[in-house]
C-alpha cells in the first residue's frame, strides 16, 4: 500500500489549512452520489466497504492526511495555478505540473480502483480517495492561487465572525443553511435527467476548469481584510448548491463507469 503512495511530503501548514467542503459537504455529496449507483456498483462497492457507510467514508481522506503514513497525500486535495488561463492553457498548465495534483491524484486513485491485480484493501483506499477527491475539485478555491493558499490568506468576516475565502467556501456557506447532510441531499438531489447526462459528461479537466472560472470571480469580489455584508449568501448560495449537485451526479458518473 505504501509504496503506491510515496510522493513528495506536503508541509503541515498546508495540509492543515487545505480542509475541504468540510464533513457536511462532502456526505451530502457521497449521499446524492449514493442515490445514483447503478445496482452493479453499489453492489461492487458495498462488497469493498463491508459495514462501513459509503457517505461517512467521504472524510476519510481528511482524516488520514496527517498522519505520518499518509502525509504525502496533502497535495492529492488540490492544484495551485495563475488566474487568467483560458481552458486549452489550464489543461497544459495542470497535466505539466511535476506535483500530484488533484486532477492527477484522481486518475491515480481511479487506475488503482479499476486494477486487476490490487489488492481489496488497496481498491477500498483508492475507493474512499475518490470519492472523497471528486468532491474536492468541486469546491472553487480547491483550484486556485498559490500565493494566497487558495484563499487562506485573503481574511474576512461573515456574519461577525473571522474566516478567510477558502473556509467560507468550505464551510461557512454550507453550515449558514443549517442542514444535516441528509436534508441538504435530499433538498438538492433533483436533479433531471438531462442535466444528469450533460453533468456526467466531458473530461474531468472540464469540470476542473468549472472551479477555476468560479474562483477567478471569487477573487474579484474580496479584498484581504473586508466584512462581508448578508447579501453574500443569497448572491452565492445557487453556486455552491450546484457545485455540490454536480460533484454528487459527477461521482456516481465516475463509479459506474468502474463497474459497468
Amino acid at each position: 500500500m505504501k509504496s503506491k503512495i510515496l510522493f513528495p511530503i506536503v508541509t503541515i501548514l498546508g495540509a492543515f489549512l487545505l480542509i475541504s467542503w468540510g464533513v457536511t459537504g462532502h456526505r451530502t455529496i457521497a449521499k446524492i452520489a449514493e442515490n445514483h449507483l447503478t445496482t452493479k456498483a453499489a453492489g461492487a462497492i458495498k462488497n469493498l466497504l463491508g459495514d462501513e457507510d459509503f457517505p461517512l467514508v467521504s472524510t476519510f481522506s481528511d482524516e488520514v492526511r496527517y498522519s505520518d503514513e499518509y502525509r504525502s497525500t496533502g497535495k492529492w486535495h488540490y492544484v495551485n495555478l495563475p488566474l487568467g488561463l483560458d481552458y486549452d492553457a489550464f489543461v497544459k498548465y495542470i497535466k505539466d505540473d511535476n506535483s500530484l495534483n488533484i486532477y492527477k491524484a484522481l486518475l491515480f486513485n481511479l487506475r488503482n480502483l479499476k486494477s486487476t491485480t490490487n489488492t481489496n484493501a488497496e481498491k477500498t483506499f483508492a475507493l474512499k480517495m475518490v470519492i472523497h477527491l471528486v468532491g474536492d475539485l468541486h469546491q472553487p478555491m480547491h483550484v486556485s492561487r498559490a500565493e494566497d493558499m487558495g484563499g487562506n490568506k485573503i481574511s474576512l468576516k461573515f456574519m461577525g465572525k473571522t474566516t478567510n475565502l477558502h473556509s467560507l467556501w468550505d464551510t461557512g456557506l454550507i453550515d449558514y443553511n443549517g442542514f444535516t447532510y441528509t436534508e441538504m441531499a435530499t433538498a438538492l438531489d433533483k436533479v433531471s435527467d438531462t442535466k444528469i447526462k450533460a453533468w456526467q459528461s466531458g473530461e474531468v479537466t472540464k469540470w476542473l476548469f468549472e472551479s477555476y472560472q468560479i474562483s477567478s470571480q471569487l477573487y474579484t469580489e474580496v479584498v484581504d481584510g473586508q466584512e462581508l455584508d448578508y447579501t453574500y449568501y443569497p448572491k452565492h448560495a445557487s453556486i455552491y448548491k450546484e457545485r455540490i449537485q454536480k460533484a454528487g451526479i459527477r461521482l456516481a458518473g465516475l463509479l459506474n463507469e468502474v463497474y459497468k
